[in-house]
């Protein structure tokens, strides 16, 4: 970090307590100064292009205006660009949301509330990419491209398979296989695809008195299926007690503001296990990064068995995750 050049192009930092948090995707380090708090991230080289960072603000601000509060704040520099390009990184600096990160258990309470704020932001991005009014087609689509290539968007989520397990393995291939058919075949129609959050899990949610009050990191935000949102809120609890109450919380608030058809609904077990593999992929690919309450050790055998019950039944949400 060349704290000088950050310090010219948001002079209000000067003077700031700085602390890093954990790095994923990006590294980010949380500032607190005089005029306030605030979370500066520095993109990480390759992942993201200056035009891929425009439209995944351009989202944030969709977003901010969709939900009129819980979206971080983007802060332009000196030279009023929102993009700060250094001799060391790409930045951009956000406001702090003060709230504690959701746990499993928190999930499950603002479920309701959680798929209320997915549909209204699924709502606006439909009205939006009719007005043309932004950019988002520099973001990446999260479909079967992101297993696909010589780098897929994760890693090769074969490599996280705890110990090369065979019978894993086979148990596996057969339910991308599935899935893979499944999702080749569904609908990209505008009511059931078009830009998401793409990483509503735990993680990325705030929370102040047990109440949603922010969402976080957009840097995964992409086109997708609006289903797949669902998938992401139960990012690494898919086999855990509750995970069913969870989802059924979440569809019952998203469908307070809109409805999801009956192919989307079928299509939610293999985005279930869509979103598994890639989350397999991106812990052999991080493995310094932290989930409370995870166990890597296990992480691929919960996995096959939710790949098993999906093989024997790839429409019924309930059975893959009972």
């Amino acid at each position: 970090m060349n704290w000088n050049e950050l310090q010219r192009a948001w002079p209000f930092l000067v003077g700031a307590r700085i602390a890093r948090v954990e790095r994923s995707e990006n590294t980010t380090w949380m500032l607190e100064c005089p005029a306030g708090g605030f979370a500066l991230r520095r993109y990480r080289d390759g992942y993201s292009n200056v035009r891929s960072i425009r439209a995944e603000l351009g989202f944030m601000r969709l977003a901010s205006v969709a939900l009129g509060a819980g979206i971080p704040e983007i802060f332009a520099t000196s030279s009023d660009d929102e993009i700060l390009m250094t001799s060391d990184g790409t930045y951009v600096l956000f406001s702090l949301i003060e709230g504690i990160e959701a746990s499993h258990d928190d999930m499950v309470r603002i479920a309701p509330q959680l798929g209320e704020v997915t549909a209204t932001l699924h709502a606006c991005v439909q009205e939006s990419c009719q007005l043309n009014d932004w950019e988002p087609d520099s973001r990446w689509t999260w479909d079967l491209s992101a297993f696909e290539g010589s780098t897929p968007r994760w890693g090769a989520w074969q490599s996280g398979v705890a110990n090369g397990d065979e019978q894993l393995l086979g148990c596996l291939g057969a339910a991308y296989e599935e899935m893979q058919q499944r999702l080749a075949a569904a609908s990209r129609a505008t009511e059931s695809f078009g830009l998401i959050h793409a990483d509503l899990r735990a993680a990325n949610l705030l929370l102040v008195d047990s109440k949603l009050v922010g969402i976080i990191d957009f840097d995964d935000c992409g086109f997708g299926w609006f289903a797949y949102d669902a998938a992401t809120i139960l990012s690494f609890y898919e086999a855990r007690p509750g995970s069913l109450e969870l989802l059924d919380g979440w569809m019952a608030g998203y469908q307070r503001i809109l409805k999801l058809d009956l192919a989307m609904l079928n299509l939610v077990p293999s985005l279930v296990i869509y979103r598994r593999l890639l989350l397999t992929a991106w812990l052999y690919s991080h493995p310094r990064a932290s989930v409370p309450g995870l166990s890597r050790s296990t992480f691929s055998y919960e996995t096959a068995r939710l790949a098993c019950r999906y093989l024997e039944a790839p429409e019924d949400i309930e059975y893959v995750l009972s």
